[in-house]
């Protein structure tokens, strides 16, 4: 029997994928031959299995703790590390830690609600399953309309940071962003002709790793050469529309509860997801806490909105900027691989063409439609991130209409439909008040977005190190 270990870049596909939900009366048999499809569990051999044979190698093939532990590393640990020291710069050395621990604990407890949902939902292989079981098919409509927007909006993001990334390791300044930003888009889209995306993996893996050698190179720079004169304050007083700025920037740094279904659903004990996510939730704000405050004792409030951008141009910090740069390529890639499969999906069901019900992975889509498709949206993510080039508040805009409805809002209001007899009053409370508090705060946080991108844009805050 083949076997398939789950992996991220199949966790973000599941994800955003338009797949319907199976109804309950499929057979066992029916159940293996979608799976088989996904590329979940098993291979075209093992339908003729036993159902017993299945799931003990479906178990077996499934992911460890560990393992999902690293893929939540993956999913969330990202630019918004690079964002942390501009935030204690927006909000000083008290709100900002505040403000941290505050998220790190509410991003804990909205993978707690949707690991309870997921057990509360049979069947539940998608977030919009739950979303259909609260809500029925407007639940699903709203769960997707969310996620797709996350995702047609995360390419122009992941554009926008590859660009930054290759102009900086190019020798910062002097590189045209635009010319950088034609670059990124061509490579890009040379390499998501490869249209399997289990051929990503190994490509994400490396991203991973340099992601981390990037973090220790810009402590290290940091520490050894702090600015003279760098000032700090315990309690900024500065702009509310700043301050929003900045904790969208940490709920941007906590993303990734779109796929968190998926990820629980591929581990070998889902139970332990809770805890899963408490630990990785936990190793994130200490990260965050640690980059952002050396980064804010370094610099003070002059730090750059992306650090890692402002740490000088000598081989070492151009060998991170080249290593983070490999992680942009990477998740570009992923997401727009992700994304260019949903849009074609999406079209061929809507033309109500024959060849929609086979088309399970990207590898299903005719070359000429991926090329259009691939194109499409590497145009409109290389020209909007080109209009706007400005990382820390096109990261507020977007995860003030999406990343904060899908961390808590989403979460809290199914919660309150599918179990409200099952709490106590105090999480009752507490869901009931994080529901308006963040449809208030996804208002204010968007509008806030809007007015510092416009301060930016006609201002002439551009962003550079």
């Amino acid at each position: 029997m083949a076997k398939h270990r789950p992996n991220l870049v199949a966790v973000m596909a599941k994800a955003t994928s338009p797949t319907a939900r199976r109804s309950p009366g499929h057979s066992a048999e029916q159940e293996a031959l979608q799976q088989s499809a996904s590329g979940r569990l098993y291979s075209s051999s093992s339908v003729s299995d036993d159902l017993e044979a299945g799931t003990m190698a479906s178990s077996a093939e499934k992911a460890s703790w560990p393992v999902t532990l690293a893929t939540l590393m993956a999913l969330q640990l990202g630019w918004g590390l690079w964002l942390m020291p501009a935030v204690y710069a927006k909000l000083g050395w008290l709100p900002g830690t505040a403000a941290i621990g505050v998220l790190t604990a509410l991003t804990a407890y909205s993978g707690f609600l949707i690991s309870r949902l997921v057990h509360a939902v049979s069947g539940a292989i998608l977030f919009g399953d739950i979303g259909e079981a609260a809500a029925g098919p407007k639940g699903r409509t709203l769960v997707y309309a969310i996620v797709y927007s996350l995702g047609a909006t995360r390419c122009i993001i992941l554009h926008l940071a590859t660009s930054e990334s290759l102009q900086h390791a190019m020798g910062g300044e002097d590189g045209s962003l635009m010319l950088c930003g034609l670059t990124v888009a061509l490579v890009s889209l040379a390499l998501v002709q490869i249209k399997s995306l289990s051929s990503l993996g190994w490509f994400l893996s490396l991203g991973t790793l340099g992601q981390l050698f990037a973090a220790l190179v810009v402590v290290y720079k940091l520490v050894i050469n702090p600015w003279k004169g760098a000032v700090t304050e315990v309690v900024h007083n500065g702009e509310a529309s700043h301050v929003l700025v900045a904790v969208m920037n940490i709920i941007f740094a906590y993303g990734g509860q779109f796929a968190f279904v998926e990820v629980i659903n591929s581990m070998q004990k889902p139970k332990q997801f809770p805890g899963v996510v408490t630990g990785s939730t936990l190793l994130m704000g200490l990260g965050y806490i640690g980059i952002g405050a050396i980064g804010y004792w370094s610099r003070g409030a002059a730090v750059t909105d992306v650090i890692i951008f402002g740490i000088g141009n000598d081989w070492l910090a151009r060998a991170a900027c080249n290593a983070i740069l490999i992680q942009g390529v990477g998740q570009y890639l992923v997401n727009l691989n992700i994304w260019t499969h949903n849009i074609l999906t999406l079209l061929a069901r809507s033309r109500g063409d024959k060849s929609a019900a086979s088309i399970e992975s990207s590898s299903d889509h005719h070359w000429l439609s991926w090329l259009a498709g691939t194109t499409f949206v590497v145009a409109y993510s290389f020209l909007i991130s080109m209009s706007i080039p400005f990382f820390s508040s096109l990261v507020a805009l977007v995860t003030s209409a999406t990343y904060l409805t899908t961390a808590y809002t989403i979460p809290c209001a199914f919660t309150l439909l599918l179990m409200r007899n099952r709490l106590s009053s105090c999480e009752l409370a507490l869901c009931a008040t994080l529901i308006p508090l963040s449809i208030l705060m996804s208002c204010a946080g968007f509008f806030s977005a809007l007015q510092s991108l416009l301060e930016d844009v006609f201002g002439g805050i551009v962003l550079r190190s």
